[in-house]
């Protein structure tokens, strides 16, 4: 089977482009009602793309978000997918990297804290009582 390959009519485009006389005027650069319109718009109304579903396809799969140091991470749960904080609770190591596979369970390359998928603290290793200190997870959509 032929694979068809797709070309752009780039002419067409450029006439389009060439008919285009709007412009921002230069005062909109500089007006603070403007500037304050754009913030609430663009970084409080409207969510934050974090990625597509399929980067995270089956449970235990995660994906470490590079855009914020890997501080943060998608991981796909039973319950689906759940943005979490990727820093152990304990010492603050960042514990996934890239993406990948948990088998189930996120463990702190430092001192072996264990977290399931839900984040929750399942093991602190030399630690007489369970601290309790689950990791944070934020609503997605």
């Amino acid at each position: 089977m032929e694979i068809p390959w797709i070309m752009s009519d780039l002419s067409v485009s450029l006439q389009a482009l060439e008919r285009s006389t709007s412009q921002l005027p230069v005062s909109s650069y500089f007006d603070p009602a403007q500037f304050a319109l754009e913030q609430q718009r663009i970084f409080q109304v409207h969510p934050r793309y974090l990625g597509h579903a399929l980067s995270v396809p089956e449970p235990g799969d995660f994906l470490a978000l590079q855009h914020e140091s890997d501080g943060r991470a998608l991981v796909r749960s039973a319950s689906g997918i759940e943005l979490v904080s990727n820093v152990c609770r304990h010492r603050q190591a960042v514990m996934l990297r890239g993406r990948g596979n948990t088998g189930g369970h996120v463990i702190c390359p430092l001192h072996r804290w264990t977290y399931d998928l839900q984040v929750t603290l399942v093991g602190a290793p030399h630690f007489p009582q369970d601290p309790c200190l689950n990791l944070r997870r934020w609503d997605v959509q």
